[in-house]
């Protein structure tokens, strides 16, 4: 039988797990820094957490397994749906906000050939029970300068500004959601045709066709403002751009801009929604959004908003860490009490590692570079 890791699996050497933690170091730090507090929340979840969590659950991107009372446990596959959860039960009398970080492994089933891993590393914050996106976006910002990226942007959004119009203008859920694929693949010729089969006002026609175009700086408001037709889209609009000017005048406007054609690809998201990305890398590095209506479905009805970095994708575009240096003291049986005084004196200063060598008649020290 071939010896190997199952599928979308995979093992991690020495030097790519110290520039995880390298990362994820620099990352948490910054956490740190914001006032969040690290939990752990455990590698299985019962199915029903999550199917209570999502509207429509893709359960064919789950691991599921079977307790001992045979209900279906599910190795997690985000981290948000479980820190809800804790909020909910652990922490339900706990003071607001709760400010909780994490760093945990996430699992989905992956289909073979397309590269992606199975078990990826996430690490992010949760903010709940507060109504402030500005705080999260510049814990996010400061996090993205921290882990040491170069050339990064965020892109924002708000789930409302599709979800809002789309229910008045359609009225079966199938159709709204070939609408969301459309707009979120930037389909053009399909998304002119699809809505050629409703009895659309022009108006309305106009303001999805235009939609996946709305990307680039505070100017897309404007013209998104102008195609808008309802007040409530309107004032997301003007709310949105009020957040990316307070985060230009924070200094942060370099590091910013706006597609307002993006959608949500999880369902709980209420509001506002965020990517960032760096060139080298396929797809985000970063996602987040507000989720105001998760925690009623656990009993606990809070304002929320978080993200989460993915750390794999990173790990390659961090600086080459320098190659680490480690103390060899060789020795034989006979001056094995010597060796092991010598080596915790001198572990207070430098990596050292004990080798029992027969073939020595002394204590040898040397030093060994390792990759």
């Amino acid at each position: 039988m071939e010896l190997r890791t199952p599928l979308g699996n995979s093992d991690r050497l020495a030097k790519e797990v110290r520039k995880r933690k390298e990362l994820c170091d620099r990352i948490q730090h910054v956490f740190d820094q914001f006032g969040f507090e690290e939990v752990q929340t455990p590698a299985l979840e019962y199915y029903q957490t999550y199917n209570q969590a999502f509207a429509t659950l893709q359960d064919r991107k789950m691991i599921k397994l079977f307790d001992e009372n045979q209900d279906i446990v599910t190795m997690r596959m985000d981290m948000t749906v479980p820190i809800a959860r804790l909020a909910a039960t652990s922490l339900k009398n706990a003071q607001v906000p709760l400010r909780l970080s994490y760093l945990s492994d996430v699992w989905k089933v992956r289909k073979a050939f397309t590269g992606r891993k199975s078990q990826t590393l996430d690490c992010g914050v949760e903010l709940i029970g507060s109504k402030d996106d500005a705080q999260i976006l510049v814990c996010a910002l400061e996090a993205l300068e921290a882990s040491g990226l170069n050339n990064y942007k965020i892109e924002l959004s708000d789930a409302r500004l599709l979800q809002v119009p789309a229910m008045k203008c359609f009225e079966q859920a199938a159709d709204i959601a070939r609408l969301a694929d459309l707009i979120d693949r930037k389909s053009m010729v399909e998304l002119s045709e699809f809505l050629d089969q409703f009895d659309l006002d022009e108006s309305n026609r106009q303001y999805f066709l235009n939609l996946p175009l709305l990307d680039g700086g505070l100017e897309v408001f404007k013209q998104a403002k102008e195609l808008a037709q309802d007040e409530e889209t309107i004032q997301t609009l003007q709310d949105l751009e009020a957040l990316g000017r307070f985060l230009q005048e924070l200094g942060y406007g370099d590091y910013i801009q706006f597609d307002l054609g993006k959608l949500p690809h999880l369902n709980y998201y209420t509001g506002i929604i965020f990517e960032a990305f760096v060139p080298g890398v396929s797809g985000s590095v970063l996602s987040g959004g507000r989720y105001d209506n998760l925690m009623a479905s656990f009993g606990r009805p809070l304002p929320a908003i978080g993200f989460a970095f993915k750390i794999d994708p990173l790990v390659e575009l961090l600086d080459t860490l320098k190659d680490r240096k480690i103390l060899v003291i060789r020795y034989p049986a006979a001056c094995a009490k010597e060796a092991y005084i010598m080596a915790k004196q001198k572990r207070q200063e430098e990596p050292v590692a004990l080798l029992l060598d027969d073939h020595q008649t002394k204590i040898v020290v040397e030093r060994e570079v390792r990759p």
